[in-house]
């Protein structure tokens, strides 16, 4: 029964997640901006439904939400803005590579890989580099960026991972995405981004971000990281590649060509093969 629970939640977090690339393309505003107000707004949000918050005494276990904010904080940041120069299937499906990513610092942290898994790796990132020229509305910025998104993102699950048994869920996530409002802040002023200034329409979208994606989405992403293990956690990113080419074509418009679509396929191919029970 609690699997059973824990599957629903699963199916719900890749929804949510499924919708995030929509919403920044339609919030029209840079991705570190919109990074920093989909994590600011999400905190009250937060706050709101925890029920207890219990920071630990070992300020050692500080070091675990660290990591994984400014790791979240670069993954959004340039996630948000690839979306602006490649298309949402192309961009999603690059930055979902994280869950390889996620394996290879695992196996530095101790755990072996099978041969499987290293042609998995291969294999997916292979095709990230076809894919990159299948699709001609896509610039090479895009492809940096979220493949700069994915590296960051397997940081960020990955210490999420070993965080478990380490802190209380409620003060990791709370700092982590603390942490990383921080991250996104600076990066926007470094790059002399408005933090305001912008529609109520795109302010609306920033909500919705914080809501959906974030709250139903990584939230929840992180609650099932302490009950269950991360191989059918990571191969959710499978869904959400899937989810977000599908919204961009019913809201967007977005279409690829015959060649790229198969690039995703062997891509998402990969990230399976190299996920696969790499964790008992």
């Amino acid at each position: 029964m609690q699997n059973f629970r824990l599957l629903l939640l699963l199916a719900l977090a890749v929804l949510a997640i499924s919708s995030a690339a929509i919403l920044v393309v339609l919030a029209g505003a840079p991705g570190p901006v919109t990074a920093f107000w989909r994590l600011i707004l999400s905190i009250p949000l937060f706050l709101i439904l925890s029920r207890s918050l219990s920071f630990p005494s070992d300020q050692k276990a500080l070091f675990f939400p660290a990591v994984a904010g400014i790791a979240l904080g670069i993954h959004f940041a340039s996630w948000m803005e690839s979306l602006f120069y490649a298309s949402v299937a192309v961009s999603t499906t690059i930055v979902c590579t994280h869950a390889l990513f996620s394996a290879i610092f695992s196996t530095a942290l101790g755990e072996r890989p099978k041969a499987r898994q290293v042609l998995g790796v291969v294999l997916a990132i292979v095709s990230v580099y076809f894919l990159s020229g299948a699709d001609p509305n896509s610039r090479p910025e895009g492809i940096i960026l979220a493949l700069i998104g994915a590296v960051a993102g397997g940081i960020y699950f990955t210490t999420g991972r070993f965080s478990r048994n380490r802190i209380d869920f409620g003060a990791y996530v709370l700092l982590t995405y603390v942490t990383a409002a921080i991250v996104t802040l600076v990066i926007s002023i470094m790059n002399n981004l408005s933090l305001f200034n912008y529609r109520l329409e795109t302010w609306v979208y920033f909500l919705l971000l914080a809501a959906i994606p974030m709250m139903l989405g990584h939230t929840l992403i992180n609650y099932i990281l302490r009950h269950m293990g991360v191989v059918p956690v990571t191969a959710s990113v499978i869904g959400e590649a899937v989810g977000a080419t599908i919204l961009a074509y019913f809201i967007l418009g977005q279409s690829l060509q015959l060649q790229a679509y198969f690039y995703m396929f062997v891509i998402l191919l990969g990230i399976a093969l190299a996920i696969w029970h790499t964790e008992k």
